[in-house]
Parts: C-alpha cells; structure tokens; sequence
C-alpha cells in the first residue's frame, strides 16, 4: 500500500510541475543552449562522462533520485511528454534536437536487478553555449 501511495504522491500535478518548473528555471538561461530529461540508476559521474563524448553535455543535475523504477520512468515520460506539448516554448526548443521530434521511447539500459529498490533517478542534462 505504502507503493501506491508514493506512487500518487509522485504523480500529483503539483509535485510534477515542481520538477517542469525546475527543469525550465535551468533551461531559459541564455546559457543553456541544448538538455535533456532521462533516466539512471547508475551513479551521476559515469553518467555525465557517457553523455559527456556521447552527446557534448558538461552539466547534469539529478531532479529525483531514491525512485522506484516505474516511478522514475513515469516521471522522465510526463516531464518529456510536458516539454514537447508546445512547439513554440522555449523549453521544446532547446530540447536535444535529435529527440524533440519523437515520440517519448523508454529505455532502461541493460536490466534492471533491482525494479523495487529506490536507487533509480530523473536528470537533466546540458551543455553551455559560450564554453
């Protein structure tokens, strides 16, 4: 029962527009030229060292962490599924350019040894125009 409860509170409007809010106090800077929202349980340094050669990003913040995996994969689908409802908003427009035009397509990595364990986490990824 104490799952479903999370589970809701988790999912609440508000609680979801604290994390959009978040993510679009990092991503209006002028700073801010392209990010991303996704998923991890693996630690934050390996992290940001993939999406560092992979993608060019040199920032990643954790927006929450201690997540249950079908919380944190419901969290990164509703904050995407949220930036890409407005074309115009400068938050679709700076989203990782190669991403904004699709559909919303989870991916977990390798699988998971421990879905019921709060170790899994939402970031946001970025990288600065003027470095």
């Amino acid at each position: 029962m104490s799952g479903t409860i999370r589970e809701a509170k988790l999912l609440r409007s508000s609680t979801i527009d604290q994390y959009y809010d978040t993510v679009w106090c990092i991503a209006a800077s002028k700073y801010v030229a392209e990010y991303m929202i996704g998923y991890t349980r693996r630690p934050l340094k390996n992290r940001l060292s993939e999406y560092g050669r992979m993608h060019g990003y040199q920032y990643l913040v954790i927006l929450s962490n201690g997540l249950k995996l079908d919380e944190a994969m419901q969290l990164e689908r509703m904050l995407q599924e949220r930036v890409k409802q407005d074309r115009k908003h400068t938050l679709f427009k700076k989203y990782c350019s190669h991403r904004r035009e699709q559909r919303y397509f989870p991916s977990q990595g390798p699988t998971s040894v421990s879905p019921h364990e709060p170790v899994h986490s939402v970031y946001m990824a970025w990288w600065d125009q003027y470095t």
